[in-house]
C-alpha cells in the first residue's frame, strides 16, 4: 500500500499543476480584451491612476507633466494590470524618454502598498474630522501639515523632530538642504521654505510624516548616515504617489538597491 503512495502524490500533484494553467488559460481569456487594451493605454497618462486627484494630499507633482505628457510608460508586463495581484510593493520597470536624451530604463515604486497608502488616507482624515473617510483635498487644509504658511521663512528642528526616522533629531542645516532639494534647486545660494507654494509646503511636510524615501532619495550625492551610505549616480524625482529612480548604486536596508 505504502509503495503506491508516491505514485499518487505524483499524480495529484500533476493534475493541481493542469488546475492552475487551465485557470490560468480561463483568467486569460476573461481578459482578453483587457489585456489588449493595456498594450496599447499608457496608465502613467491617467491621473487617477497616479493619484494626482489626491493632490494636495501627495507626495509631489514636479513630473506629473512628464506622466501627463507620456514621456514615462511601463515595460511590457508592468503594462498588464491584472498581475498587479503579485506585486504587492508596487515596483515597476518603465521607460523615459527625453527629446535630445533619449529613452534610457528606469524603475518606478509607489510610496507604499496600497493598504499602506490607503492607511495614510485615514490617517490624514483622522487628522483632520476624526472620521476614516472624507474629502482629502479640504482635508489637508485642516491638519498640521498646512501650518506653516507663507511668513514661516525656515523649516525648524522644532515643528518635525520625531515625524519619521530622517527626521529623528534633525539639524537646521539638514532641513534646510531638504527644503532646496524638494524645490530641485542647487545648493548654492539661498532658498527659504516661504518661497514654496502652500501646496507645496503640505506636500514637502506630509513626505517627511509618512515616506521621506524621496527626500532620501533627493539629498545629496553622498550622504554618510549612521554606519550607512548612500551614493547616487542620477537624480530622482517624486510625483503624486509614485517615486522614479534611476542608476542607484547603493543604499541602506530600509530603501532596495536598483541597478538600472
Amino acid at each position: 500500500m505504502l509503495r503506491f503512495l508516491p505514485l499518487k502524490l505524483g499524480r495529484l500533484y500533476r493534475c493541481l499543476k493542469l488546475l492552475l494553467v487551465v485557470g490560468l488559460f480561463v483568467i486569460l481569456l476573461m481578459n482578453t480584451h483587457n489585456l489588449f487594451a493595456s498594450f496599447q493605454k499608457n496608465e502613467l497618462t491617467d491621473r487617477r491612476f497616479i493619484n494626482l486627484n489626491k493632490c494636495p494630499a501627495c507626495f509631489g507633482t514636479s513630473w506629473c507633466r512628464k506622466f501627463m505628457n507620456g514621456q514615462v510608460s511601463f515595460e511590457t508586463w508592468g503594462r498588464l494590470r491584472f498581475l498587479d495581484v503579485f506585486n504587492v510593493k508596487n515596483v515597476y520597470f518603465g521607460q523615459y524618454g527625453e527629446p535630445r536624451e533619449g529613452t534610457r530604463r528606469v524603475v518606478l515604486k509607489r510610496l507604499g502598498s496600497n493598504q499602506e497608502l490607503a492607511d495614510i488616507d485615514q490617517k490624514i482624515c483622522k487628522r483632520a474630522t476624526g472620521r476614516p473617510r472624507c474629502d482629502l483635498i479640504q482635508a489637508m487644509y485642516k491638519t498640521e501639515f498646512a501650518r506653516l504658511n507663507g511668513d514661516v521663512r525656515l523649516l525648524t528642528p522644532e515643528v518635525v523632530e520625531g515625524w519619521s526616522d530622517l527626521v529623528h533629531c534633525p539639524s537646521q542645516r539638514l532641513l534646510d538642504r531638504v527644503v532646496r532639494r524638494y524645490a530641485e534647486t542647487k545648493d548654492s545660494g539661498s532658498f527659504l521654505l516661504k518661497n514654496l507654494k502652500d501646496t507645496e509646503r503640505m506636500q514637502l511636510l506630509m513626505t517627511l510624516a509618512f515616506n521621506p524615501e524621496p527626500l532620501v532619495l533627493q539629498v545629496g550625492t553622498t550622504w554618510n548616515y549612521v554606519k550607512c551610505q548612500w551614493v547616487f549616480n542620477s537624480y530622482s524625482r517624486s510625483g503624486v504617489g509614485i517615486c522614479l529612480t534611476s542608476h542607484i548604486i547603493s543604499c541602506m536596508d530600509s530603501l532596495c538597491a536598483i541597478s538600472v
